[in-house]
């Protein structure tokens, strides 16, 4: 069996020395560098420095045909959104997360994750739970690991609906001027900030409550009022924080609305998938502003509509398409896709079956993002 391990910390180096690593393949995933050269780690081990939170990263660690991932840091949110990513993603079946405040599991268990608050002298059990009952059990996982039968978590009813209220996590530079703009436009905000530093200075700046705390603990979202909020946002630092924060406050708490900042353009679909309405990236913003400055470029992103994944994509075509002289009925397009038109020098076409491309085409297509590698593939060849 192909089992990924994530943090190797005093955890993580105990439950890979209780694998057994000539029989599986054992692969270590960690960001300190310096971890993965311990003088005893075991020759049978593959290490990788990296974050795991990458889908990238864990596509190259092999997680696409991993039977079983352990994620061990010490970082909760971390361990949730690896764990989140390895099930939806990569269809790994058995997925645990270490958790070390018991307080929170309810609302990890809400995502469809087994929780195990564990120590050092746990990383026996876990290693046995890779012979345990299925994944989906969570029930008997928890009983197994704490001795009792847990509470199920509750979603709360919202209350009548009332003025715009917006909580917003993460009091840094974008926090700070989104809460400007938003009490300037007479929208009542709370900010929550685990920085005191950040939390001293923001709470001297803006005149709206400021919370100090854990904007992904269920302690810091009921002290903000979160039951009544309109619209959640993480704007953290920490895509992994902004991803559980948004997922607590509509699971727990019933927001209707979450948005997260997104540092890595990567994981904007993702974290779509798991939950979040609305995700934002400047850098995918400022490179989609670069490319449209750019007259050769063969592919653009014209519109990103969020709902449902789609985008509206602009392909050009030149010598080196393979659909030049082709028939629009004659390709093989996926499903979840339209040609809007195509425009040929100063005309905009209305595709047809019989509509032939030509070199310099330009064609915009409504495709749904993960089709789009397939569409490029067909009209460009790449």
């Amino acid at each position: 069996m192909r089992i990924i391990v994530v943090g190797y910390g005093r955890l993580g180096s105990q439950v890979v020395k209780h694998l057994d690593t000539q029989q599986n393949e054992v692969i270590v995933i960690d960001k300190q560098r310096e971890l993965l050269r311990r003088p005893d780690r075991d020759p049978n081990v593959r290490f990788m420095a990296g974050n795991a939170t990458d889908p990238d990263l864990l596509r190259e660690a092999g997680a696409d045909k991993a039977g079983a991932l352990f994620a061990l840091t010490r970082d909760e949110n971390t361990n949730l959104m690896v764990a989140q990513v390895a099930r939806t993603v990569f269809n790994i079946p058995k997925v645990m997360a270490v958790v070390y405040d018991p307080a929170r599991e309810p609302s990890y268990r809400a995502a469809g994750i087994e929780t195990m608050a564990l120590t050092v002298a746990g990383a026996e059990f876990l290693v046995g739970q890779l012979a345990a009952a299925p994944p989906t059990d969570f029930t008997k996982v928890w009983e197994r690991a704490h001795g009792h039968a847990a509470e199920a978590p509750v979603t709360p009813a919202r209350e009548a609906s009332g003025p715009m209220y917006v909580i917003v996590v993460g009091g840094g530079r974008v926090g700070y001027f989104l809460a400007r703009a938003l009490l300037e436009n007479n929208i009542e905000v709370t900010i929550i900030e685990s920085s005191k530093e950040i939390f001293d200075l923001v709470s001297q700046q803006v005149d709206c409550p400021v919370i100090y705390g854990d904007g992904s603990s269920t302690a810091a979202l009921e002290m903000a009022g979160a039951r009544r909020a309109n619209v959640f946002v993480a704007v953290t630092n920490h895509d992994q924080d902004n991803l559980i924060a948004c997922q607590l406050a509509k699971q727990n708490f019933g927001v209707p609305k979450t948005i997260a900042r997104v540092k890595n353009p990567a994981n904007e679909a993702l974290m779509q998938q798991l939950g979040v309405d609305i995700t934002v990236s400047s850098t995918a913003i400022i490179t989609g502003a670069i490319q449209s400055e750019l007259p050769h470029t063969r592919i653009r992103q014209v519109l990103d509509l969020r709902a449902g994944q789609l985008e509206i994509m602009e392909y050009r075509l030149d010598g080196n398409s393979p659909a030049i002289g082709k028939q629009l009925r004659n390709l093989t397009l996926p499903a979840e896709c339209n040609i809007v038109t195509i425009f040929r020098k100063d005309e905009a076409l209305v595709p047809r079956g019989d509509t032939t491309f030509q070199n310099g085409d330009l064609i915009l297509i409504l495709v749904k993002l993960p089709s789009e590698p397939q569409i490029r593939k067909l009209l460009l060849g790449e």
